[in-house]
């Protein structure tokens, strides 16, 4: 409900003083502590009822945003103990991307073993949704958080973690914030699979993939090209780097233009699974899916029944959403260890498109 942090000079000079550690959250026998009133009259003020004096109502209100208290929603919607369930809650990007939609299933299995409930909601890499997500599960009082960020501004997430509440990030490494985080290894797959296309006789090799300017992934991605490159003496060309941040739907057209020059390169990086779809089908649309290589960062639908078969770099989202399940409940049963940092290794499941040699 409100974000204020908590106040010590003219607040605590009318109200009561409450001391919280950082790791606990502050609850309504703590406002009505810190307000000098009851347990019932903040109850009331809380929950818009009537017969609270406008004085009362007031050191109410003061109270809630010393303390920073948000109301628990929870109660109302499950009528169940604590004991007996809970709720965290997964702020991803966007549920129609299998990637995601894979790591929802791995953070229930877990969830589900946990006797708990998963609430999730898609930000679609805006910020500004990111943080009503956060808002809305933290008003649900839900138990801890799982988010794959939006950008490199943290928003409520940062808010939360400064105020205890357990959060683990999955997929996107955040900058400047040391966390617990469960990712692959972007660098290192993308270094794998760059030196795939090299080992299959390539010395012109095109990177299409996001903007690692915004994604974190995107970068790590970009540079494990790069050095996977460098490490083969081979020339890093400009014009066959091509980064955006496109609607999944755009990247076949952008890949046409790739591809549409009077001297097209041999064989192609695709680093995320729409850019890998786009690829496929601008391939085979020009007909030159079996003359230009192609290794995919992530696994697809289908690639193993096209022909060639999509040669990819798969991540693990399943057990990434499972690991960071784990990871979250171990928090929200005391750990209090250093933050963790797992990262997945990567491998290459080779089917045919990464291993085209290049034309005499």
């Amino acid at each position: 409900m409100l974000r204020h942090a908590l106040d010590s000079s003219p607040l605590d000079a009318r109200l009561g003083a409450v001391s919280l550690t950082p790791s606990r959250r502050p609850t309504l026998r703590d406002v009505a502590e810190r307000a000098g009133v009851s347990f019932k009259t903040v109850s009331r003020v809380v929950n818009g009822e009537g017969g609270v004096s406008p004085d009362l109502a007031g050191r109410v209100e003061l109270a809630i945003q010393s303390l920073g208290y948000r109301p628990d929603d929870r109660a109302r919607h499950l009528r169940r103990s604590r004991a007996q369930t809970g709720a965290i809650g997964f702020v991803l990007v966007d549920v129609a991307n299998p990637f995601f939609s894979s790591i929802l299933r791995g953070i229930e299995e877990v969830a589900q073993d946990h006797g708990c409930l998963v609430l999730s909601g898609s930000s679609g890499n805006d910020p500004a949704r990111q943080d009503e997500l956060v808002d809305a599960f933290v008003a649900r009082r839900v138990d801890g958080l799982i988010a794959v960020p939006s950008g490199p501004e943290l928003g409520q997430l940062q808010h939360e973690l400064d105020r205890g509440t357990p959060v683990v990030f999955v997929d996107i490494e955040p900058r400047r914030t040391s966390v617990d985080l469960v990712r692959s290894d972007h660098f290192g797959g993308a270094v794998l699979a760059t030196e795939h296309l090299i080992a299959h006789g390539h010395r012109d090799i095109a990177f299409v993939g996001d903007d690692p300017t915004d994604i974190f992934s995107a970068e790590l991605r970009l540079q494990g090209y790069r050095e996977a490159m460098r490490r083969a003496g081979l020339e890093v060309r400009a014009d066959r780097i091509v980064t955006g941040h496109l609607h999944p739907d755009a990247w076949r057209d952008v890949i046409l233009r790739v591809l549409g020059t009077s001297e097209p390169p041999t064989a192609m990086f695709t680093a995320q699974n729409f850019v890998t779809v786009g690829a496929v089908h601008a391939l085979h649309g020009l007909g030159l899916h079996e003359r230009i290589a192609h290794v995919g960062f992530d696994d697809i639908e289908l690639a193993d029944v096209v022909r060639p078969g999509i040669t990819v770099v798969p991540q693990q989202p399943r057990h990434l959403g499972r690991r960071a399940a784990e990871l979250l409940f171990r928090r929200i049963d005391g750990t209090r260890s250093p933050p963790t940092q797992e990262i997945i290794g990567s491998s290459l499941i080779a089917r045919g498109s990464g291993e085209i040699a290049p034309a005499d």
